[in-house]
């Protein structure tokens, strides 16, 4: 069994309004799901969480969030990220479809285990010493590799 899930998304032609991923990429910790909001359309209920944080990112499109008594306008590029108690809802602009992914989490509690992580799940494994195939070979990435190799081992100390 391979280490990674594939599906693949007609963004233009989404087999329903809002698409789980649940089951398509077999997830266990990210909820993530992709929406398409036909011009003029928008959700019918506003809504909140308990305890997932939820990041809208638009993929293509005009269209505006409503966050807690607030329009915010949304356009292809923007990220937008809301905390579990904020009540939304996404409108498409009347002239434009909204295409838009949703990830939503919940903190664990032992993640940023580095206060000055940048990442917020910092429980990544370098291998410094394997390179992809597209840089194999290339000395540049190779003496990269082995200060930011030595870098790190020298925090550990």
């Amino acid at each position: 069994m391979p280490g990674y899930t594939k599906t693949r998304l007609d963004l233009k032609n989404l087999p329903n309004w809002l698409t789980f991923l649940k089951e398509d990429l077999n997830l266990k910790a990210l909820g993530l799901s992709v929406a398409r909001l036909p011009a003029g359309k928008g959700y019918t209920i506003m809504h909140q969480h308990e305890e997932q944080e939820e990041v809208y990112m638009v993929l293509s499109g005009r269209g505006i969030i409503h966050i807690d008594g607030e329009d915010i306008s949304l356009r292809e590029g923007d990220f937008v990220n809301v905390v579990p108690e904020s009540k939304r809802a996404l409108k498409a602009a009347d002239d434009s479809d909204l295409i838009f992914i949703c990830a939503g989490a919940v903190s664990t509690g032992k993640y940023p285990k580095n206060a000055k992580s940048r990442a917020l799940i910092d429980d990544g494994i370098p291998d410094y010493d394997n390179v992809p195939p597209w840089y194999e070979g290339n000395k540049k990435i190779a003496e990269i590799n082995k200060r930011l190799k030595h870098e790190r081992e020298a925090r550990k100390e």
